[in-house]
């Protein structure tokens, strides 16, 4: 099942709160989530899978025709699409247009949700779903708070209750298809877009390049790749400051990825210019 959306809309959160974990990382930044990322929930005798597709995103760059490339992969292949909008947003024209794109999808089920109705006006509210009623090829509605979980049990059985028949792709415990070394890289990215999202473009990424498990503790070392020399200053900070306190954000999330072992992570930034051009980069950072 394919979450779609605006950026900021909710995905991410909507996901990690159906999974009482985080795997798809959450910051103000636009584009923050830049992977189809699979988020695995098996109720009883039924699995889902979830992908948290990238946010839509008008600009041009090599990246952003990754992501959209990548996004439209992903609900495409997918049996069902769950469309979020935000009510909070000024402007929801592109969610609209999107779906007006896909209403003839016949192999897959279209439900939407509308997200942060917690924080939104009842006027908004009652706008966004008037709107939905008129596009009857939506399959069902639900008002959500991703962040509080408002109405995501009911999301959840509707749901189950639309899976098809067939063999679950993965184990009954698992909740991601993600490599260690990848969620570490997101958590670190994650940390870095909270600290300095004003600052930096969102063309950074985060590298785990060796990962040290010991009785109890876990070393590990990563570079956060950026394009241009004056970002690396930033990311570091005057007398290290900044990147010491992305250290101290990221250890405890990782911790919990490895049962409460001690966690030392070890930091350094380097430059690559344009390195989304670049095939090694790019599978890397799991967008090739």
């Amino acid at each position: 099942m394919a979450i779609v959306g605006e950026a900021n809309s909710g995905k991410s959160t909507l996901i990690n709160n159906i999974l009482g974990e985080k795997i798809s990382i959450v910051s103000p930044k636009a584009q923050t989530t830049r992977n189809n990322i699979h988020g695995i929930k098996s109720i009883n005798d039924t699995q889902i899978v979830f992908v948290d597709t990238p946010g839509f995103c008008k600009t041009k760059s090599n990246i952003n025709r990754i992501l959209h490339k990548n996004a439209k992969s992903a609900y495409i292949d997918s049996d069902t699409i769950l469309v979020i909008i935000d009510a909070l947003s000024r402007n929801n024209t592109n969610i609209f247009n999107f779906l007006d794109s896909i209403k003839a999808f016949e192999h897959c089920n279209i439900i939407a949700a509308i997200n942060k109705v917690d924080c939104a006006t009842k006027e908004s509210i009652l706008g966004i779903a008037s709107n939905l009623k008129d596009r009857n090829f939506v399959k069902h509605t639900f008002m959500i708070s991703a962040k509080r979980g408002d109405g995501i049990n009911d999301l959840e059985k509707c749901l189950v209750s639309m899976s098809r028949d067939g063999t679950w792709y993965y184990d009954e415990k698992q909740i991601t298809n993600l490599p260690i070394s990848f969620r570490l890289a997101e958590i670190t990215r994650e940390k870095v877009f909270l600290l300095l999202h004003q600052e930096l473009p969102y063309n950074i990424y985060v590298e785990t390049e060796v990962i040290q498990e010991f009785k109890s503790k876990v070393i590990i070392h990563q570079a956060i790749v950026a394009s241009k020399p004056n970002h690396k200053m930033i990311i570091i900070g005057s007398g290290s400051s900044m990147i010491k306190e992305i250290k101290r954000l990221a250890a405890p999330d990782m911790k919990k990825l490895f049962g409460g072992k001690n966690i030392t992570l070890k930091l350094f930034v380097k430059i690559e210019k344009n390195w989304d051009t670049k095939k090694e980069h790019l599978r890397n950072s799991y967008l090739a």
